[in-house]
């Protein structure tokens, strides 16, 4: 399993980091989340096939608009 294209560890912000200022997070920091998500749930990967976590977390915590259509999907499926 390719681990990270970047350093293998990234230090946490110093600051907290909420919904308005999800923007400052670096793509490493959040593809090493995605990291230790992979590891953690013991999954086969973060971008298999047709599932790309980097690129959906990315994106989420980036783009307020995709957060938005990202969370009415998940409404209407009640997940």
């Amino acid at each position: 399993m390719k681990i990270l294209r970047g350093p293998s560890y990234v230090k946490e912000p110093k600051k907290v980091i909420s919904s308005g200022n999800y923007a400052d997070l670096s793509r490493e920091q959040i593809d090493q989340g995605v990291v230790a998500l992979v590891v953690h749930c013991n999954l086969s990967g973060g971008s298999i096939l047709d599932m790309n976590l980097y690129r959906l977390i990315r994106t989420y915590l980036w783009s307020p608009q995709a957060r938005s259509e990202i969370n009415a999907v998940v409404g209407r499926y009640g997940l």
